[in-house]
C-alpha cells in the first residue's frame, strides 16, 4: 500500500458517525451550491455552469458563454462559488469517498497488498482536478477578451477529467459496497 501514513490518517475518518458528518457536510456544501450559486450563474450564462458540464465544452462555446457574464455573476462566480463552496465541497467529497473504500475494502477484507487497496487515492485525485479546474474557470471569466483557445480547452478537459474520475470513485464505492453484501448474505446464508 502506498501512502500508509496517510492511508492511517484516513481510517480514523472510516466510523459510521464520522462517515455520515462528512456525507451531511459534503451535501450540505452541495446544496448551499445547487441552491443559491449555480441558479444565478446558468441563469446568466444562459447554460449550466462551466463546472457542471461534465462532458466538458466547445471553444465557441465558452466564447459565448464569456459573453454573458457581468461582473456582478463574476463576482458570484469567483466567491463564494470557486473560492469557498467549491473549495469545500471537493476536499469533503474526497474524504468521504476516501473513508467509504476504506472501510468497505476493511469490510471485505481486502488485503493491503492487493493493487485495488490503494483506490482511497482516487478521489484525491478528482479533488486536484476540481482544484485545476477552479483555477482555470477562474482565469477564463476575470480575462474573457479574449481568452487564449488553449485555456479554454484545458478547463474543458480538466472538467471532463474530474467527472470521470469523481464517478468512477462513486462506482468503486459501489462495486465494494455489492461485493461486502454479497459477501454478507453467504455468511448468513452459511450459518442457517
Amino acid at each position: 500500500m502506498i501512502l500508509t501514513p496517510f492511508h492511517n490518517k484516513l481510517t480514523r475518518l472510516t466510523t459510521k458517525p464520522r462517515i455520515i458528518t462528512l456525507f451531511i457536510l459534503a451535501h450540505l456544501v452541495l446544496l448551499l451550491m445547487m441552491l443559491f450559486t449555480f441558479p444565478k450563474i446558468n441563469n446568466q450564462l444562459g447554460t449550466e455552469a462551466f463546472d457542471l458540464k461534465a462532458t466538458g465544452y466547445s471553444v465557441q462555446k465558452a466564447t459565448t458563454m464569456l459573453q454573458n457574464l457581468d461582473q456582478a455573476t463574476v463576482d458570484l462566480y469567483l466567491f463564494p462559488q470557486l473560492f469557498l463552496l467549491d473549495v469545500l465541497y471537493p476536499l469533503l467529497l474526497a474524504l468521504l469517498l476516501s473513508a467509504l473504500m476504506i472501510r468497505l475494502s476493511g469490510l471485505i477484507k481486502l488485503s493491503t497488498d492487493h493493487g485495488f487497496s490503494n483506490l482511497y487515492l482516487l478521489p484525491f485525485l478528482a479533488m486536484v482536478l476540481d482544484y485545476g479546474e477552479n483555477i482555470l474557470i477562474a482565469l477564463m471569466i476575470t480575462n474573457p477578451n479574449p481568452v487564449s483557445e488553449s485555456i479554454i480547452k484545458t478547463a474543458s478537459l480538466f472538467t471532463q477529467m474530474k467527472s470521470g474520475t469523481t464517478t468512477l470513485c462513486w462506482l468503486v464505492v459501489i462495486v465494494l459496497f455489492v461485493v461486502w453484501l454479497v459477501r454478507r448474505k453467504a455468511l448468513v446464508h452459511d450459518k442457517n
